[in-house]
């Protein structure tokens, strides 16, 4: 047998690969004429260098790539024709004898290699009788107030007010320079917009929002807004051009409230219902109230997904405990990492266990029920991401196809775009199978659950170079 295996335990094995003469000698014989052929030496024509010189010379060298060849071959036909599961790669045994590839001794080799193997286990909690809870969002009247008021206010009209000013009103301000308390003679003078909840100083604050369209009230320009730098004074406050900048202008200013400019919310009519929620959708407030109510609970439910991926995660990797070959796994991170030092490696060993474990669920759940990724679907993720990358920019089917293309024949993003197309699939099978149940619960406890997911995401990322874990994580911000 070219190839013994023998069992060190149950998740480890050494290979021993045999190689006899005869495997070697006729395919070395073979490179060393052709290097003759081909070999310059002083004092030889081409061609003409005498055999023994290049054996002494060349010799041990083409022994042992040529040896280092037939194992390569030997050492990957048995795990394809065992169809053996192996972790990484095999590593040369620490019992391997030491040869000097002598060509005159003609004797036979053996090369150990050690293996680590995957360990065989059935996958459980992927049935009826696992039961998983589904945090659904309770939505209240003041939710939907609250997005209703947004809303009015984003179809609103402008209007301008002369008095009674409001927080969220915005002021255009004409001001002049001072000099001590009067106006300065040729002074400095600027004119600019500022939402009057932005004013830092709250007496001043209150005091403006008493007075009438028309009015002046004096300031320093520096201090007005809270926590600004002097370059934001001078680049927005006072309209200074670049080669501006050094330009004496005192701080001290009076200004003239020159106009107030209000959002007035929209009115709930035929008008507002269309620009707000489309064409024929809504024509009355409770209907409006109704959508608003269905829309914010899908959006919720949308993070919901990803809060439900990573509860399937660690229920399945609490399930499926599995005995990995640790010490041989770890000295093939070492041996395939050249920038790994010890101590980073047992500190992220535990993540690498996990993420691998999660790979071998994953490829159960796969074969059990025989998942595929079609090529549309992987161009449907594609889609996805650029209309994502372009935002509200409006993206033509022809850019969209183009880009789609460009994506298609970069390796790296194909393979990104496939996984997560797997592990959609993976995760929608999943929920088919188990249990859910859902959970109503207070925005608050689902806010306090998405944010405690994204740091327990964030510190496996942080650990993870080889991150087998999908990025099923759509926890957004409520727009």
């Amino acid at each position: 047998m070219s190839v013994v295996r023998t069992d060190k335990s149950n998740h480890e094995a050494e290979l021993a690969v045999n190689i006899v003469k005869s495997d070697y000698q006729s395919k070395l014989s073979e490179e060393l004429k052709k290097y003759q052929q081909k070999a310059h030496m002083k004092g030889f024509r081409k061609g003409k260098v005498p055999m023994s010189v290049i054996r002494k010379m060349y010799g041990k060298a083409m022994l042992s790539d040529v040896i280092n060849g037939l194992i390569q071959e030997r050492l990957g036909g048995y795990l394809e024709e065992k169809n053996l599961d192996i972790l990484g790669q095999p590593l040369p045994s620490k019992n391997q004898e030491i040869y000097d590839f002598n060509l005159d001794s003609g004797q036979d080799f053996t090369f150990l290699f050690d293996v680590g193997l995957s360990p065989q286990f059935d996958l459980v909690g992927v049935d009826s009788s696992t039961v998983f809870q589904v945090p659904k969002v309770d939505v209240t009247g003041e939710m939907i107030d609250k997005e209703m008021e947004a809303l009015q206010k984003r179809f609103g009209k402008e209007i301008h007010p002369e008095s009674d000013f409001r927080d969220d009103d915005r002021l255009l301000l004409n001001a002049k320079e001072l000099d001590g308390d009067q106006l300065k003679k040729k002074g400095f003078e600027t004119s600019f917009q500022i939402l009057i909840s932005n004013i830092a100083d709250e007496t001043l604050r209150e005091q403006v929002k008493s007075m009438k369209k028309g009015d002046t009230f004096r300031f320093d320009i520096y201090q007005l807004e809270p926590n600004r730098t002097e370059e934001y004074v001078k680049k927005y406050l006072l309209n200074l051009e670049k080669d501006e900048m050094d330009k004496e202008v005192g701080n001290m200013f009076e200004a003239t409230l020159s106009e107030v400019n209000r959002i007035a919310p929209a009115e709930f009519n035929e008008e507002f219902f269309t620009q707000a929620f489309g064409e024929g959708e809504v024509t009355s407030e409770d209907e409006a109230r109704a959508n608003m109510k269905e829309n914010i609970g899908k959006y919720y439910d949308r993070q919901a997904e990803a809060l439900l991926f990573r509860d399937f995660q660690e229920r399945l990797l609490e399930l499926n405990q599995v005995e990995f070959p640790d010490a041989f796994l770890k000295r093939w991170l070492i041996a395939s990492n050249e920038n790994l030092q010890n101590d980073q490696l047992s500190r992220e060993y535990p993540d690498f266990s996990r993420n691998l474990l999660w790979t071998l669920i994953e490829r159960k759940i796969k074969d059990k029920y025989e998942l595929k990724v079609e090529i549309d679907e992987v161009k449907a993720i594609m889609r996805n991401q650029i209309r994502q990358y372009f935002g509200n920019y409006p993206v033509t089917d022809d850019m969209l196809e183009g880009s789609v293309d460009r994506m298609m024949a970069n390796q790296e993003q194909f393979n990104r775009a496939y996984e997560e197309a797997m592990s959609d699939k993976i995760f929608e099978t999943v929920r088919d199978q188990v249990t859910l149940e859902d959970d109503v619960i207070s925005l608050e406890k689902f806010q306090e659950m998405v944010t405690v997911a994204q740091a327990a995401h964030q510190h496996h990322h942080d650990h993870d170079h080889h991150d087998h874990d999908h990025d099923h994580d759509d926890y957004g911000e409520e727009e």
